[in-house]
């Protein structure tokens, strides 16, 4: 449904970081919100649908900057065995949930093809804007052979490259096939495919030189490079050539974020993961996998203060994978214990958006921008953990105006 809607008496959380308004009138007309309004000036008679949301929130839809919906069983190598069907239709399940929750943007840090977007872009399936990385960057330390295995059914795979020469055409190869980012891994992973790989958290594979032939790539195609990275040299190296946005980033210390301050290098915490994968009663890990997790499962929050006290623009992901969707909103609320609650909803709307560099379209509810809109039962400023029932607490979503769930009975 679309149209003109007039949202009347709500309580404004706007992403713009200042106090919230309350008795608020918000216009949208088609895909875009045309007027916003509150106090005395938000008088009058609304046009088009009127709805009322005395006692609720409105606020800009979320957005999630790490998220591997393609990873829809824990084990990488589980998610490649379903057939291509099986595999497509978790996905559209994945992220359907996902705007379910509130998020109706994902930066999706590889594993998903151009398909899945077109078929959201289309009506397929009811899910969130998608920026894709397609195939995430690595070294053959791992991979014997030169080639990963594909994460899913459908043939994405990791690109293995040594050198500047060959990054720079896996690079152009990857935005070749709809990326809308270069993701690289720095150092190890927690999760990996390969029974050779003794890397970990803290192993830093690429050089600086070859992370530039990334950087140069993306800012040809006006893309840019996201890493993964836990480790300060691997964030330092990343850093030193340009890369844009450090993921994860739980082994930084200050002289690193400091760095990152200065170079205007964007963080991107992913904290729930680690907390959900600890627990081990909803995703479930390989015992080698864990004892990496060991490593820096602990010291994300620790990163994540040196980096807000430095002043880093720090954004929001989850790295949530298939079976932990509905834990989604949990980031906010782990988040607020060092950021206050109405920051870490800017980063994960306003700071998102100017990240991935569409702040001028989406992150805040203001004139002229997209109408990505929810409404939240609660006000999140004096209860964060709203987010965490999203299912239940976020009672309307609205993506490019067309309303995509609706428990208002409106």
């Amino acid at each position: 449904m679309s149209g003109i809607i007039t949202f009347i008496n709500a309580f404004l959380i706007d992403g713009l970081g200042g106090e919230p308004k309350p008795d608020a009138k918000v216009v949208i007309e088609e895909a875009e919100i045309k007027e916003v309004s509150w106090g005395s000036e938000a008088k009058g008679p609304g046009r088009g649908k009127v709805i009322d949301l005395a006692g609720k929130t409105l606020m800009p839809g979320l957005i999630d900057l790490h998220v591997h919906p393609g990873n829809v069983e824990a084990s990488l190598t589980q998610t490649a065995t379903l057939p291509p069907a099986v595999f497509v239709h978790k996905v559209t399940r994945t992220l359907e949930k996902d705007l379910a929750l509130g998020f109706t943007s994902l930066r999706d840090a590889a594993g998903l093809d151009i398909g899945f977007k077109a078929a959201v872009d289309q009506g397929f399936i009811n899910g969130p804007r998608l920026f894709l990385s397609v195939s995430p960057l690595t070294t053959s330390v791992g991979y014997p052979e030169g080639q990963a295995p594909p994460r899913n059914s459908l043939g994405v795979r990791p690109e293995v490259c040594d050198g500047p020469d060959q990054v720079r055409a896996a690079t152009r190869r990857t935005l070749g096939r709809g990326a809308d980012q270069i993701k690289v891994f720095a150092d190890g992973e927690v999760l990996s495919q390969s029974p050779y790989d003794r890397t970990k958290p803290g192993s830093v594979k690429f050089t600086i030189e070859e992370l530039a032939a990334a950087v140069q790539e993306s800012k040809a195609l006006e893309s840019y490079v996201m890493a993964h990275a836990y480790c300060p040299e691997a964030v330092r190296r990343c850093v030193a050539a340009g890369v844009h946005t450090i993921e994860h980033g739980n082994l930084l210390d200050q002289e690193t974020v400091e760095l990152m301050a200065e170079r205007q290098t964007c963080y991107v915490p992913t904290l729930t993961v680690y907390e959900m994968a600890a627990k081990g009663d909803i995703i479930k890990w390989d015992e080698k996998s864990l004892a990496k997790l060991a490593e820096v499962g602990d010291q994300g929050l620790k990163a994540l203060e040196m980096a807000y006290k430095a002043g880093v623009k720090i954004g929001s992901g989850t790295d949530i994978v298939g079976p932990g969707q509905e834990c989604k909103g949990r980031e906010l609320s782990i988040k607020a214990q060092v950021m206050t609650p109405m920051e870490a909803i800017v980063s994960a709307t306003r700071i998102n958006a100017e990240i991935i560099g569409w702040q001028d379209r989406i992150g805040t509810v203001e004139s002229g921008k997209l109408a990505d809109l929810i409404v939240v039962a609660k006000n999140p400023l004096q209860d964060i953990s709203v987010f965490e029932e999203g299912f239940s607490q976020v009672l309307m979503v609205l993506k490019n105006g067309a309303v995509c769930k609706d428990l208002m009975g409106g």
